[in-house]
């Protein structure tokens, strides 16, 4: 009988002894009887000894098997503990290292105490940009139609001062700006500077470029902000050092979050860009107010004393280098959130999932200029300031609105400048100069990635009657303060080929109208817009242009 099988055999033959004993116990007397009982007693113990071995037998094997259950259980848990362990410790090993690398590159951003902070940003905007002079016939050179030398001609064999070729393209790097911010002591005590590469700007008297690296070459890396921020609590700031003026929303926003290639003409004509100066900003949930005091539109980079001297003529002049100067400048900026979230409106776009909202703003830039009148007269019909920095008072001001949709924008200002307190002449009678410029533009995303839109835009120039006639100039030379008229059409697309950070901007722009001028009354220039300046006899003007922009 194998170990712990219950004894069949003795189940079955038990019962036929007990059988056959109690018929032989009949024929006994009673001594053997009662041993034969006594016996017969012991075995139906026995056999019930046996039955409950053989149950508790079978109870053991259940257990046996149920434990052998548990024990194979366990050890696949106690397996799996184990893989995941060596997992955790793998995943331990590769997060340290992170972490420490982590360490490593925050110990060159911040201070253990959070107390010191640098963050690096970075903007690269590579364009190609063509341009036509739509009513040129491709043989002049000169601007003023009929009064042209043909390319041909010997007289002509060198382009004289003041042409003008009719079709140019070319490729360009408009920005590469390196933006440190962060701040130090504590979060409170802010700081920015911007480096930005300028572009080669007298390239037409050094031909070849700025490669040379020569102090005269025209293009070098130059700054553009250098601000210190402290953070006064309650919504209050304090700004102190090199920035732009709260002048006209489409230039306070950054150039990375521009809807076209490039800002508008009226934005140049008017902006004040960048100056030095104080100021203080107070924001909440809904309104905004900003004021400061400054050197004056586009006075940035000048030393406290720069342009000092009276010159010969008014407006910059050789004795300054062009620097010029104004006596005093105060800039202001109120805005009002009707609805909406405040980030939601650093672009000029509006992205599919963003929430809705409508701003309202106001601005205004009064300075005085600094250059003093003493012989002759500017360029153009009497005398006439050549910018915010001649003899006379400029008052700046203007209203936007803003409305977000989520997936398309709306933008639109008007701005006006008034010129006044001008020196009488013979030519002028002292009377005031007024400029006036509008801006519509919108843009609608087809798609995540695609955004196409439109933009409007008008100015034209109030001279007393000076600029009523078109501009004598020919040379090439043209006055803000004669700027005449144009309305100005641009249609395009963005495209964002990996997020905000990548984008891809190609759009189509016309001139109904010549530009008279080459710089706004701020200093602010056109060139950077592709757009070329057109003197008398000029006429209107079709740019392409398209930009990859990169920021990290």
């Amino acid at each position: 009988m194998r170990h712990g099988s219950p004894p069949v055999a003795g189940w079955v033959v038990l019962p036929a002894l007990i059988l056959n004993a109690s018929v032989h116990a009949q024929n006994l007397g009673s001594e053997d009887a009662q041993r034969l009982d006594r016996l017969m007693r012991e075995m139906e113990a026995m056999r019930q000894q046996n039955a409950e071995l053989a149950e508790g037998l079978a109870e053991m094997r259940r257990k046996n098997q149920s434990l052998q259950g548990s024990v194979t259980e366990m050890q696949a848990q106690l397996n799996e503990r184990w893989l995941s362990e060596e997992r955790a410790a793998e995943i331990r090993k590769v997060a340290e290292g992170v972490v420490k690398d982590a360490e490593t590159r925050a110990s060159m951003q911040a201070s253990p105490d959070g107390n010191f902070k640098l963050n690096l940003s970075g903007q690269i905007q590579f364009r190609y940009a063509a341009n036509f002079y739509s009513n040129r016939d491709n043989n002049l050179l000169n601007a003023s139609p009929g009064t042209a030398s043909n390319r041909g001609t010997a007289a002509s064999s060198v382009a004289q001062p003041g042409s003008f070729k009719k079709n140019v393209a070319g490729f360009e790097v408009r920005r590469m700006k390196l933006d440190f911010f962060g701040h130090v002591v504590d979060p409170s005590w802010q700081y920015r500077i911007v480096l930005i590469y300028n572009q080669n700007s007298t390239a037409i008297q050094a031909p070849g470029g700025s490669n040379n690296g020569g102090i005269n070459s025209g293009s070098s890396m130059g700054m553009e902000e250098a601000m210190i921020i402290k953070n006064l609590g309650d919504g209050w700031k304090l700004s102190i050092g090199q920035f732009k003026s709260p002048f006209l929303r489409e230039e306070i926003t950054s150039s990375r979050r521009q809807l076209a290639v490039e800002r508008s003409i009226v934005n140049q004509m008017f902006s004040t860009k960048f100056t030095q100066g104080v100021m203080v900003t107070h924001q909440d949930d809904r309104l905004v107010a900003e004021v400061m005091y400054n050197d004056g539109g586009s006075n940035g980079n000048t030393g406290a004393a720069a342009g000092f001297n009276n010159a010969s003529v008014v407006g910059p002049s050789d004795l300054n280098n062009g620097a010029g100067f104004s006596e005093w400048a105060v800039t202001g900026h109120v805005g009002w959130l009707a609805f909406g979230d405040w980030k939601e409106f650093r672009d000029l776009s509006s992205f599919v999932g963003d929430d809705a909202g409508l701003l309202f703003g106001a601005w205004v830039n009064w300075q005085r200029g600094g250059e003093q009148l003493n012989q002759g007269a500017l360029p153009g019909n009497g005398n006439i300031p050549l910018n915010g920095n001649a003899d006379a008072d400029f008052l700046t001001w203007s209203v936007d609105a803003s409305w977000n949709l989520g997936g398309a924008h709306l933008f639109s200002y008007f701005v006006m400048n008034t010129a006044y307190s001008i020196p009488a002449t013979a030519t002028n009678d002292g009377g005031s100069i007024n400029s006036y410029g509008a801006v519509v533009q919108g843009g609608l995303f087809v798609t995540r990635d695609l955004e196409l839109f439109g933009r409007w835009e008008w100015l034209a120039t109030q001279n007393v009657g000076y600029n009523q006639a078109a501009n004598s100039v020919t040379t090439g030379v043209a006055n803000v303060f004669n700027a005449g008229r144009a309305n100005i059409y641009t249609v395009g697309f963005n495209w964002f080929l990996a997020g905000p950070n990548v984008k891809l901007t190609t759009d189509l722009g016309w001139t109904e109208g010549p530009l008279w001028f080459n710089n706004g009354i701020y200093g602010a220039g056109i060139a950077g817009t592709d757009y070329r300046i057109e003197p008398f006899g000029g006429g209107d003007q079709v740019i392409l242009r398209s930009q990859l922009q990169l920021i990290f």
